[in-house]
């Protein structure tokens, strides 16, 4: 393989790690106002209003109510100013010219580009603080730390919070735990999100009979929360490159390594967005009931909790049940909704995404 096709299969690598954004399609309205009988100026600037609208509300789904005050200016200048760059495309639903009142008036159809909004909030810091900020630890089964290395930068530079779990994942004892108890671990030193995976490369032949030498290196990666062992994303990346010795290998595995990581990233905030903005899966674990009691107490919650959309019970043996509940909030929610129903209920530990409760 010569060094064009080399450069080629690298492009096509990250062309198809890009993919599909999640997108949101929302009705608003926007109105102008008609300057020196000017109409046709007004509607620009109606239809403009409109599509400000449009991503506000979005941006409205995601970012708690106290952060999006606190952070108004910030937000505006950031996000309103490059209204269009997030939407995908709109239809004009109605216009009308009140030139009694020299006011004009449209209603559009917006698709909003939820991805693109989920990283740029996400760069602010904003959609991380709604989400309580998780802190995210990373392991990699590899020959050295280059691909890991990557990884943890882009984390660091897209605003994350990155845990130091020292030489515990590098042990040839950690990969031969199953995924659930390396999940575990790193929630030991702290970690909501771990981030699982593999990063390998070789050389190849020499290009054209030259000294350099062609290298490939492929990265897998996989986010799980460390209290629930719930997927957040899967990602991979394949790089390519053509060099005189080690580096070589270096370059096509932070490349490789930067497509993995730039899909991953995208699937955790989008995943992290859609949480914000409507419900997520939570795990509550009930000491001291019967499966008779564990399905009552899940009908309770389903019919008088509040923001919770179901409640099923995944497991009950002997005086303990586990329950999968999907609701608006997280498990501190969770709890508030618990004690509320049941008030002689007694909390015994509380994540992100878990409750352990006794009744």
């Amino acid at each position: 393989m010569n060094a064009k096709s080399l450069a080629f299969c690298a492009l096509l690598g990250v062309a198809t790690a890009l993919g599909a954004r999640a997108q949101e399609t929302v009705t608003a309205t926007g109105t102008a106002a008609i300057l020196d009988k000017d109409a046709a100026q007004a509607r620009d600037r109606a239809v403009e209003s409109a599509l400000r609208a449009a991503v506000e509300r979005v941006v409205g789904t995601m970012v708690d109510s106290e952060s999006l005050v606190k952070n108004n200016d910030l937000i505006s200048d950031k996000i309103y100013t490059q209204t269009r760059g997030y939407i995908s495309n709109y239809t004009i639903l109605s216009e009308t010219p009140d030139l009694e009142d020299n006011i004009y008036s449209v209603k559009v159809e917006a698709t909003v580009k939820e991805g693109n909004l989920a990283d740029d909030l996400n760069s602010l810091g904003l959609l991380m603080r709604r989400m309580n900020m998780p802190r995210v630890a990373v392991a990699l089964q590899e020959q050295d730390s280059t691909a890991s290395d990557q990884i943890l930068k882009m984390l660091k530079d897209r605003g994350f919070l990155v845990v130091d779990t020292g030489e515990s994942a590098k042990s040839q004892g950690f990969w031969a735990m199953p995924e659930g108890q390396q999940a575990d671990l790193m929630k030991k030193y702290g970690a909501e999100v771990v981030v699982l995976g593999s990063a390998r490369g070789q050389a190849g032949s020499n290009v054209g009979g030259s000294s350099l030498i062609s290298y490939q290196a492929n990265v897998s990666l996989k986010a799980l929360k460390t209290d629930t062992h719930e997927l957040l994303g899967a990602a991979s990346g394949s790089g390519a490159a053509v060099n005189v010795g080690d580096a070589g290998l270096a370059q096509a595995l932070r490349q490789a390594s930067t497509v993995a990581g730039n899909d991953l990233i995208r699937q955790i905030t989008n995943q992290w967005a859609k949480e914000a903005s409507s419900t997520r899966m939570l795990t509550l674990v009930l000491r001291g009931v019967t499966p008779a009691r564990a399905e009552e107490v899940a009908r309770r919650l389903r019919e008088e909790g509040r923001g919770i959309q179901e409640v099923i019970v995944r497991e009950s043996f002997g005086q303990e049940a586990t329950l999968d509940v999907s609701m608006q909030g997280d498990a501190a929610a969770l709890a508030q909704e618990l004690t509320k129903v049941f008030p002689k209920a007694r909390i015994v530990s509380q994540t992100a995404n878990r409750l352990t409760a006794s009744l």
